[in-house]
């Protein structure tokens, strides 16, 4: 208990939820990926790259810069607007969801502009990207211990999805990747993409630009009750362990100053679980 109520301390959730960009920034992009996504597989992909991209890279770009701070807060509500503008037409003027699978266009090119917005906002700020986990950091320490790691996973993944009949049920999440290997394999793909900027924006932006500002317990339990929320609909004792895995990812991520070793530990768990839960139920 007598070190628990420094912990509790420390993390000011009044502070964290009331003031201060980086939290607002994280719940406006939750808010985004929930309500605005167009519900379509071939454009998940380019939808989470830019709301857990584009965005925060610009907005923190704006909000770390010393110099030229105007300009670039500009340029960050601009990329804002050019995310989430195609998305609130579409449900403005009632389209269905899958809207943006018939007019690629539409949704992709605003995206694509809003890449090379959030990217030339980021270069013209003076703001270190290794303060934000962006980078290879002390590489020296975390490559071997996730060489070990991803020796681990793939059976360990394995040996759980075997032993519980729900994880079985649910995945592949895919329709099509249930009932095709090869589909399977290719919706991976897209999948790495999306936790690449799943993780780049949890345990890379978000996570140190809170521990700058409320200390790296809070930014640990923020980004690990976010982590939480997102697996939501999925199997219990997945989103139980989504807290856990969260947690350490991010003390190792603020450790060795990167994102890059949380995502390397979530995509093959991913994998791992998405392809033995398909070589054990077969094809459906």
């Amino acid at each position: 208990m007598s070190r628990l109520r420094p912990f509790i301390a420390e993390f000011n959730a009044a502070s964290l939820l009331a003031g201060g960009l980086p939290a607002t920034m994280m719940a406006w992009c939750c808010f985004c990926d929930w309500k605005l996504m167009p519900r379509s597989g071939r454009m998940l992909a380019a939808g989470y790259d830019s709301i857990y991209l584009f965005i925060p890279l610009a907005f923190l770009a704006a909000w770390g810069a010393t110099r030229r701070r105007g300009a670039l807060t500009g340029a960050a509500i601009v990329v804002t607007l050019l995310v989430a503008a195609p998305w609130w037409a579409a449900k403005l003027m009632g389209e269905a969801k899958t809207w943006a699978e018939t007019d690629p266009g539409r949704y992709l090119a605003p995206l694509a502009l809003a890449a090379v917005v959030s990217v030339g906002t980021w270069l013209a700020s003076d703001v270190r990207a290794d303060d934000y986990g962006i980078g290879l950091g002390d590489w020296r320490w975390w490559g071997p211990k996730m060489a070990i790691a991803g020796a681990i996973i793939l059976p360990a993944s394995f040996l759980v999805v075997a032993l519980l009949p729900s994880l079985r049920a649910y995945y592949p999440q895919d329709v099509g990747a249930r009932a095709d290997f090869m589909q399977l394999l290719g919706v991976q793909l897209l999948r790495g993409a999306c936790l690449f900027a799943e993780e780049f924006f949890w345990h890379g932006l978000g996570l140190f630009a809170i521990a700058k500002t409320h200390g790296n317990r809070a930014a640990i339990l923020y980004v690990s009750l976010g982590y939480f929320l997102l697996h939501r609909g999925k199997p219990e004792l997945e989103m139980l362990s989504s807290f856990v895995g969260s947690a350490l990812l991010a003390v190792v991520c603020l450790r060795c100053r990167s994102f890059l070793p949380a995502f390397l530990g979530h995509w093959p768990m991913n994998f791992g679980v998405e392809v033995s839960a398909f070589l054990l139920e077969g094809p459906r």
